[in-house]
């Protein structure tokens, strides 16, 4: 790197890679996620490399020592068994974890699987057209499961000649210095070729494997992006968040963490980890994939962080709320993060309370994020009146926040902005036993921030699970406790995760899309947020494809016992107008607009009463 530049580009082959892998001159930061890459993914870089397409830039930020002789970030080493030598490192791997693990686990298969307790996975090979003529034409890399009947057959070299495969582990060969390749021609004698072809065979072939090892690790170039020792930390993480732009799963909660885990010595990770395990609540909110869930709960928590240290919820001030949350003894670290979680479980269950018992049904995440941070607040007042007065408030905050548009944009503004106002009417409340509505935030301005009228929800709202308004709906109609169509069965919190989790919860559209068919109404139109509620799968399979009419007299026909009186009050529970399904007089499409109408003005009604607020002065 010359002339003071803060990059310097260059190549090396795979076997350079591999090889500072294995010297541990290459390490990950601590921020970098685990292996996610599948068979197909490595399958599929392996080709390129074979092929010589192109298969990306790395990225690498020069190894230094700091003043308190840590490196830039807390590291690890890719193969996650030898101790780390900090005065060996040369350099941090920022992009291309995936690739340069994949590929070193590939070449290692036999290492891992000699190794005692530990699982090599999948066994790759290079699948050859023919092993005639000079160089072998590789069609493609294909990989078996050495625990697999197929898997088993192929470790025997012969089979895999057969097979016209071949291993590409015994391509790394880990040479000694001044000794001859070993794996190679052990595996092209153990083919048992010169039996059939004659002595010089396994001679031949060996030749042939050579050529594919040498065209692979050692003349195929790997280009990287180098940045120097000297750069800044933040400018290294801001680069690396933009190589990644295209990955949802790389956070900058996982940076800040990596950061803070050298400074603080916390492995706030396994917290998160703990916690997700141990809460009823929060796994029905965020992914049940570790790797996905830690950042999103992560995150989460930062974001409430913040708001309590005084600060909106961005990105940038992450690492200074993580600090404020790190502050003191571990005792008091400990206590700290614990009341996080615990506020965040607090918001989510009275998310649950409001017809939002999981992540597909809760309209908007905002809203949780401000209750979260104040539940301090809200615990402290201690007059049922009071306390009384302040659940309205909190309760008509989270509606508005479900059915009006405070937070399609500006969200972290805005909602530190209501944090600040809510708190304020919160310790009001508590001195006096009211507020004044002078000081709500502006999310309760109708002006700013209308709740939506009955000819907005038949025009615009969407359907259930692709926005906001067909969500919010669907939680309106959750919590009023509705009662499912067929089976009966009360459809609160606790039924409905059942369901979800079992895969037994559908999205019932009241007019089906079958009936509606070739009736002038469109696509959009039937996926109106209007036309849906949620169900069992057993109640929407007997219900699909028919005439509301007809699918509320079948269900008379068929439950035993079952009076037309109470059918309508299952069906009206989640907010469906009975009278607009069974009244089959007009045209469909005259129906249907009809039904949206009379449905739209329940809604509305509704949602006026619940985000209303009789107190305040």
């Amino acid at each position: 790197m010359s002339n003071g530049s803060m990059a310097d580009y260059n190549s090396r082959s795979p076997h350079e890679w591999l090889s500072g892998v294995d010297s541990g001159k290459f390490v990950l930061p601590s921020f970098q996620r685990s292996l996610v890459w599948d068979n197909s993914r490595t399958a599929d870089y392996l080709n390129a490399l074979i092929e010589n397409r192109p298969t990306g830039l790395f990225l690498t930020l020069k190894a230094k020592k700091q003043a308190d002789g840590k490196l830039q970030f807390v590291c690890r080493t890719l193969k996650s068994v030898e101790k780390q030598d900090i005065d060996n490192i040369e350099e941090l791997i920022l992009d291309g974890q995936q690739r340069l693990t994949t590929l070193w686990r590939a070449l290692n298969w036999q290492m891992l699987e000699d190794r005692e307790g530990e699982e090599a996975g999948h066994r790759f090979y290079a699948r050859v057209k023919s092993f005639d003529g000079h160089d072998l034409e590789i069609d493609r890399i294909e990989s078996y499961s050495s625990k697999s009947r197929k898997g088993q057959e192929l470790l025997a070299p012969e089979n895999a000649y057969k097979a016209k495969l071949v291993p590409i582990d015994i391509l790394l060969d880990k040479q000694v210095p001044g000794e001859d390749l070993k794996a190679i021609p052990d595996w092209c004698i153990k083919t048992n070729i010169n039996k059939t072809h004659g002595d010089q065979a396994s001679r031949k072939l060996e030749d042939r494997v050579r050529e594919f090892r040498e065209r692979l690790l050692m003349h195929r170039r790997l280009y990287y992006c180098v940045l120097a020792a000297e750069i800044d930390r933040n400018v290294a993480v801001d680069i690396f968040v933009e190589t990644n732009k295209s990955s949802a799963t790389i956070k900058r909660f996982d940076i800040v963490v990596a950061i803070a885990e050298g400074d603080y010595k916390e492995d706030l990770r396994n917290h998160i980890r703990d916690f997700h395990h141990d809460s009823s609540i929060v796994e029905h909110y965020f992914n049940r994939d570790e790797e996905k869930m830690i950042p999103q709960v992560g995150e989460w928590l930062l974001k409430v962080a913040c708001l309590e240290t005084g600060k909106p919820p961005k990105e940038q001030h992450y690492e200074s709320a993580l600090k404020s949350l790190f502050r003191g003894s571990a005792s008091e670290r400990r206590k700290r993060l614990g009341k996080l979680q615990t506020n965040l479980e607090a918001a989510l269950m009275l998310a649950a309370r409001h017809g939002a018992p999981n992540h597909r049904t809760l309209p908007a995440w905002p809203p949780i994020h401000v209750i979260a941070a104040v539940q301090g607040d809200l615990q402290s007042i201690k007059r049922a009146s009071s306390q009384n007065t302040a659940n309205e408030l909190i309760s008509a905050y989270l509606w508005r926040a479900f059915f009006t548009d405070r937070y399609e944009a500006q969200a972290n503004d805005r909602l530190f902005d209501d944090y600040r106002k809510i708190q304020k009417c919160l310790r009001q409340i508590k001195d006096t036993g009211d507020f004044s509505k002078g000081n709500l935030p502006e999310i309760f301005r109708d002006t700013e921030h209308s709740l939506p009228e009955a000819s907005d929800l038949a025009e615009t709202a969407n359907w259930i699970r692709t926005g906001r308004l067909g969500r919010a709906i669907a939680a309106l109609s959750l919590n009023k406790l509705p009662i499912d169509w067929v089976t009966g069965a009360s459809l609160d919190a606790d039924k409905i995760r059942e369901l979800e989790d079992s895969r037994k919860l559908d999205r019932h559209h009241i007019f089906p899309d079958y009936f509606l068919k070739n009736s002038g109404v469109s696509k959009q139109k039937i996926n109106n947020g209007l036309n849906g509620v949620l169900l069992s799968k057993a109640a929407n399979q007997e219900l699909s494809k028919k005439d509301p009419a007809q699918y509320l007299s079948n269900i008379l026909e068929t439950s035993s016992g079952l009076t037309e009186g109470v059918l309508r009050q299952r069906v009206e529970t989640h907010l469906v107008p009975y009278d607009a399904l069974t009244s089959n007089r007009r045209k469909k499409e005259s129906r249907y607009k009809a039904f949206l109408s009379a449905r739209a003005a329940l809604i509305v009604s509704e949602i006026n009463r619940l985000a209303s607020l009789e107190a305040g002065s």
